[in-house]
């Protein structure tokens, strides 16, 4: 079985672009999208500039990220080593755009599916060479069996000094570059302009994108590139809220009932609380899909690789057991929720942590890596299950211990928060050029105000409301209560807003 791959002889690319029409004429691929195309990056000042054009494709990988992460085997590793992708199961949720490094998969805006280059397959099947291939003018694109010593691939490979894009990435590349100017092979480097064009589209530079020093005018600059998409945007945010606020309150409901707090909020207010956003977090999920249609695809095909698919059992079970607490509370059955309560906390946690190491499977993006996020989710749920338990407490008049408890419960929580957040972006060095772009985001771009102002003053004034809530005789205290609550959920809601949009912030190709 032959195991197939690319060399792009970067000396002999003139830019001509006709990879990138054959490769749209051969799969009737749309208007503002791409399988393949030719970035180009300018160096030095006039008279004295060079232009660098750079081929991009998918890099058929090894180890592909974009296989793991799909939920529903839509993308699969062929025994011939191209990565390929089965339209008919994909339900659009583009986690594969969100894995993929190296900015290869897209939505195709007329199947509303993941479209991604698969060396054109159904060429090669047929011994014919990809098109992209046929078409060059200089014959810099080089195709064959990686295996075999005796084909041209094979043996530029072992002699020519090659180049991979990303190799820390660890996917094990298919695609190799001959004459690679690190200013083209890396994003991170090259300076973008304000604005630039494609197929009549503008677009505006990638919030985190290295941009021109004027003091510098030499400096590598791209001239011409794709889009840069943002796979996932607000709605993931909502959905880490809503999930937090359903994992949270079930959570402290079990733990506070384990403890002998046998009442209303624990038997009826917190189930009720967790399956309404439960409910709403599966709502955003769905229609958050480009073919939600599809939605079941999730739990009838699984990818057990994909943490996605995992999230999705994991949901059900919280929602299930949710809903048997609340039906054991109604009824009173004590001994059945002294059984339900440890299951009821570790569906809890699952559904909590498992968007941490969902998000950590986006490869492409060096501010999710880490075990931390799963943490700060747990962290994050806690607060805000407590403070939605809090409002409603209040809302409802509900006094006594378990008010106090969760009170505190939501400051320990929201500190262990900040403190994670203060750690992971202002305390720790950045260990790549991709991580310390999007950290310089939150921190100095376009994010610095939501953060400092939202995520960090917004927290640190949340919890002294609570806590002078909680120490205070006043009338006032329970609006003040109220009022904490909310906010502290408004200064959770920004961070996750933050780390969703700054990760996706960095440009990739």
């Amino acid at each position: 079985m032959p195991h197939y791959g690319f060399a792009i002889d970067l000396r002999k690319c003139i830019g001509c672009h006709a990879c990138t029409i054959a490769c749209k004429e051969e799969h009737e691929i749309p208007l503002g999208v791409n399988r393949c195309w030719v970035k180009s990056v300018e160096k030095g000042t006039f008279p004295d500039t060079r232009r660098f054009f750079f081929p991009v494709l998918c890099n058929q990988c090894d180890d592909a990220p974009c296989v793991n992460i799909c939920p529903t085997r839509a993308l699969v590793k062929r025994r011939d080593g191209i990565v390929d992708l089965h339209a008919d199961v994909c339900i659009g949720c583009r986690a594969c755009m969100v894995a993929c490094p190296y900015d290869q998969l897209f939505i195709d805006p007329g199947t509303r599916t993941a479209e991604k280059c698969n060396f054109c397959a159904n060429r090669v099947e047929n011994q014919l060479l990809p098109a992209c291939v046929s078409v060059c003018p200089t014959e810099c694109r080089i195709f064959g069996d990686l295996d075999d010593p005796t084909s041209r691939l094979a043996q530029l490979v072992r002699h020519e000094p090659i180049t991979v894009r990303k190799p820390e990435k660890d996917t094990g590349p298919n695609v190799y570059y001959i004459g690679a100017d690190q200013s083209a092979i890396r994003p991170e480097i090259a300076a973008r302009p304000l604005m630039f064009y494609k197929e009549g589209q503008v677009t505006l530079r990638p919030l985190a994108s290295p941009q021109e020093d004027p003091s510098s005018p030499g400096d590598p600059r791209v001239d011409y590139d794709v889009p840069h998409l943002k796979p996932w945007g607000v709605d993931m945010a909502l959905y880490l809220l809503t999930k937090g606020i359903g994992c949270g309150a079930m959570l402290l409901a079990a733990v506070l009932w384990l403890f002998g707090f046998h009442n209303t909020i624990t038997m009826i207010v917190a189930p009720e609380v967790a399956i309404v956003f439960i409910t709403i977090t599966a709502v955003i999920l769905v229609i958050d899909l480009e073919r939600p249609e599809r939605f079941y695809y999730v739990l009838i095909r699984p990818n057990w690789t994909s943490w996605m698919a995992w999230g999705a059992y994991f949901l059900t079970l919280h929602g299930v057991l949710c809903g048997l607490w609340l039906v054991a509370g109604w009824l009173q059955w004590a001994g059945v929720l002294d059984r339900l309560a440890l299951p009821a906390i570790v569906s809890s946690v699952l559904a909590t942590s498992y968007t941490g190491f969902l998000f950590a499977q986006g490869r492409a993006r060096d501010l999710w890596q880490g075990p931390h996020a799963a943490a700060d989710l747990l962290a994050q749920a806690g607060a805000e299950g407590s403070a939605a338990l809090l409002l409603v407490g209040v809302l409802l008049q509900l006094h006594g211990q378990s008010i106090r408890v969760l009170a505190w419960t939501l400051v320990g929580c929201l500190a262990v928060h900040l403190v994670l957040l203060m750690f992971e972006n202002l305390l720790t060095p950045s260990a790549t050029r991709h991580h310390e772009l999007a950290v310089e985001a939150i921190r100095r771009g376009p994010f610095a105000g939501i953060f400092w102002g939202g995520a960090l003053v917004g927290g640190v004034l949340a919890i002294g409301l609570v806590a002078a809530a909680t120490m205070s005789a006043s009338a006032l205290a329970p609006a003040v209560m109220a009022s904490s609550a909310v906010l502290a959920l408004a200064t959770t809601f920004a961070w996750e807003y933050i780390w969703v949009e700054a990760g996706q912030s960095v440009p990739l190709s």
